[in-house]
């Protein structure tokens, strides 16, 4: 079964929840329910502003079509509870069908917030022909048809969309595959390399914000200088 929390303790520095609004937190690839836990430090981000949280694992550990999968994440989310809103959480995978979502429910959900997630795939997609054999592999491919679809359909408004990774990602190669034309980029990146990047044009002119910091593709989900983002983004959307 899914994980629901209920919200904590509200946090004194934050405006009042969204009404009628609760976060749902997609995994990513191969994580099964029992995995939630991984992603509770996330969740308690939400929870101490008064957001009930749920937590989703990716239906066949995201091995299967990602069409199929996000259909049945669809299901468990928007058709028991249509009249709610939602801020999707994803991570990884879990992203894609955050952002899919998005654009199919753009009417019920407020925002998208993204964690390394292969928005232009990733080169280890190619280069395993072992993995290759599971449909959400193949699909994760750079130069995905599906994925480049995902990023053109402008459906849900990009402004809504906030795609936060780090240039120490393991598993989205290149880092910067993670990036959406038009949404807020967000780039976790040791203090010293903000100079080149910054010259090589990730600034925030460019849609890009570079934050002071490392991790790998588990642990943006865990860093510190992330959950102040995102509580800056909750504090953009409580205010209208």
């Amino acid at each position: 079964k899914p994980e629901t929390r209920k919200g904590g303790i509200v946090s004194e520095s934050a405006a009042t929840p969204l009404e009628n609004t609760t976060v749902v937190i997609y995994m990513g690839t191969f994580c099964p329910q029992l995995a939630a836990c991984v992603y509770r430090p996330l969740a308690r981000v939400f929870e101490a502003r008064g957001y009930d949280v749920v937590i989703l694992a990716i239906p066949k550990l995201g091995l299967g079509h990602l069409e199929d999968a996000s259909d049945e994440l669809a299901t468990k989310v928007f058709l028991p509870n249509p009249e709610r809103r939602y801020i999707l959480v994803g991570h990884s995978q879990g992203a894609l069908h955050a952002l899919h979502h998005g654009k199919y429910f753009s009417g019920l959900v407020v925002a998208v917030i993204a964690f390394g997630a292969p928005f232009h795939g990733t080169r280890l997609a190619n280069l395993s022909r072992a993995l290759s054999w599971f449909p959400a592999i193949r699909t994760m491919a750079a130069h995905s048809r599906y994925l480049h679809e995902l990023r053109e359909d402008q459906s849900f408004t990009a402004e809504n969309v906030y795609s936060l990774f780090s240039v120490m990602d393991e598993l989205v190669v290149p880092w910067f595959a993670s990036t959406v034309s038009g949404a807020h980029n967000v780039v976790l990146a040791p203090a010293f390399l903000h100079r080149l990047l910054i010259r090589a044009g990730l600034t925030r002119s460019h849609g890009i914000e570079l934050v002071d910091g490392w991790a790998e593709h588990l642990g943006v989900i865990w860093h510190p200088a992330m959950h102040r983002y995102v509580d800056g983004v909750l504090d953009q959307l409580e205010s209208g």
